[in-house]
């Protein structure tokens, strides 16, 4: 990735945008990257304390605190480089709740997984669709990869990817900031680091996974880092795309 900068108000450099031509491989990270993830929390927020539960179900308060805990977990594992971490997550997350692991687990899928898909596409990241089409007509893949299940988000964000990858996958069965999902990429698609963009949201899990195997990373994101190359939402690099090469 270019590593030129240019000023912009208040004395601050930024990064160019990548020359997405180099690559042949786009990786992007799903939560938070390709939808902004703040009106979603808020509106799920919204709707957990307002909605009654089923009978046998935690109440309401009972739930937030549960899902708390289950992100908090999850990010313990992450930081911990926890392989098959699911099995214990959702062991521990009974430990600490007293909840059994088939209501957990069906809690977990419907707050987090199922309720909402029917938002995501109204908090779609400007210029992704645009995004994907063009890399697709330069001949480019691109892969999708997750800590969270992928096919039903990206179908209701209308977009495509040639590789779908999720940490619970069994064969990854790990978190960012382990590479294990790069890695199988690079495996599948036999394509060397230098020609592979990984774009997500934390540098400390997307950014820090992407150095480990040296794949370039870009940040999606309004503040980061100084020195990791940024962008708020896609059109600037959809419309290098749709220009072609220079």
């Amino acid at each position: 990735m270019r590593r030129e900068v240019f000023g912009v108000p208040g004395g601050a450099v930024r990064a160019h945008l990548p020359d997405l031509g180099r690559y042949r491989l786009v990786v992007f990270d799903l939560d938070g990257t390709l939808y902004h993830q703040g009106p979603v929390r808020r509106g799920m927020l919204t709707e957990l304390l307002l909605s009654r539960p089923m009978v046998g179900e935690p109440d309401r308060l009972q739930r937030l605190s549960i899902l708390h805990q289950f992100r908090r977990l999850r990010e313990e594992m992450a930081r911990d480089a926890c392989i098959g971490f699911d099995t214990r997550l959702f062991s521990r997350l009974s430990d600490q709740t007293g909840q059994n692991e088939t209501i957990l687990r069906r809690l977990v899928k419907d707050w987090m997984e199922d309720r909402p898909l029917r938002r995501l596409l109204a908090a779609r990241v400007a210029g992704a669709p645009q995004l994907f089409s063009g890399l697709r007509a330069q001949g480019t893949q691109i892969a999708v990869w997750s800590d969270y299940p992928v096919e039903h988000k990206l179908a209701v964000l209308g977009l495509k990817a040639d590789h779908v990858i999720s940490a619970l996958d069994p064969d990854i069965a790990a978190l960012k900031p382990a590479p294990a999902g790069l890695n199988r990429l690079l495996e599948r698609t036999a394509i060397p680091p230098s020609a592979v963009l990984m774009v997500g949201d934390r540098d400390s899990h997307d950014g820090a996974a992407a150095r480990a195997v040296n794949v370039d990373f870009l940040l999606r994101a309004r503040k980061g880092p100084a020195g990791i190359p940024r962008i708020k939402d896609f059109r600037g690099l959809a419309a290098q795309v749709a220009q072609g090469p220079a």
